[in-house]
């Protein structure tokens, strides 16, 4: 598709407080959104220029080359071969809302009219109990984007993944810590941090991955019991006093 610039990208902001919640500062927050908002607004990716960067986000040029050192070692921004500056979730979001100007520019050319596939496709089911093949969804499946190892050939066994470094998770996950009782953003820090241990740890490839969060965040309720018991406790002694 032609390079153009996006009018508008959805923006998921839970996913974006649990990409950066815990793995970037404030600095570092600002010099990314930046970065990613240039390449949303300009196509695709950006020249990897320190100099305007800087102007940008109102810091020396010197300060944008150290924070891109540190975004680019984090994984968070990447570098192609061509020197510029990419982010693939960035260029995702241009790529879908360019579609979809395409999508719009093909319908107004045709007078508006759906072609005649999705008139077929708006037909009401018929009563076999399975969905049509092109059914479209915003919901995105909670392991959508898991580095998951393609099996060989004539295999059925299924195998441990890692996340993947712009991982983040799913809204569902995080509305279910906090329903056990975690703060959304202990919650929210916490599935950054299990990310993190699944990028640096030997065994950090496992076959589920909504079952290790749920391990991960029951047994860090597990371990402020004592503090909350404790707290309680002394809470209790001190207005016995009264």
């Amino acid at each position: 598709m032609t390079k153009g610039k996006a009018r508008h990208v959805d923006f998921y902001f839970d996913e974006y407080i649990a990409g950066v919640a815990g793995s970037l500062n404030a600095e570092e927050q600002g010099a990314y959104w930046m970065v990613c908002s240039l390449i949303m607004s300009e196509g695709g990716p950006i020249e990897n220029d320190p100099r305007r960067l800087a102007m940008l986000c109102g810091v020396r040029p010197a300060d944008i080359k150290r924070l891109l050192e540190k975004l680019i070692g984090k994984g968070k921004i990447r570098v192609q071969s061509d020197g510029k500056l990419c982010q693939s979730r960035a260029q995702s979001e241009v790529e879908k809302s360019l579609n979809r100007i395409q999508s719009a520019s093909e319908r107004g050319s045709k007078g508006g009219r759906p072609n005649r596939k999705a008139e077929e496709n708006q037909q009401p089911d018929k009563a076999t109990g399975s969905f049509p093949h092109n059914l479209t969804t915003n919901h995105q499946p909670a392991t959508s984007n898991l580095e998951v190892k393609e099996e060989p050939s004539g295999s059925s066994k299924k195998r441990a993944s890692r996340l993947a470094a712009d991982w983040s998770p799913p809204p569902e996950w995080i509305e279910e810590a906090v329903g056990k009782g975690m703060p959304r953003t202990t919650a929210l820090s916490e599935a950054e941090r299990m990310k993190n241990w699944s990028l640096s740890t030997r065994s950090g490839a496992k076959l589920d991955w909504l079952a290790t969060w749920r391990n991960w965040y029951s047994d860090k309720l597990e371990a402020q019991m004592p503090k909350i018991k404790t707290a309680a406790t002394e809470k209790a002694r001190l207005f016995g006093r009264m």
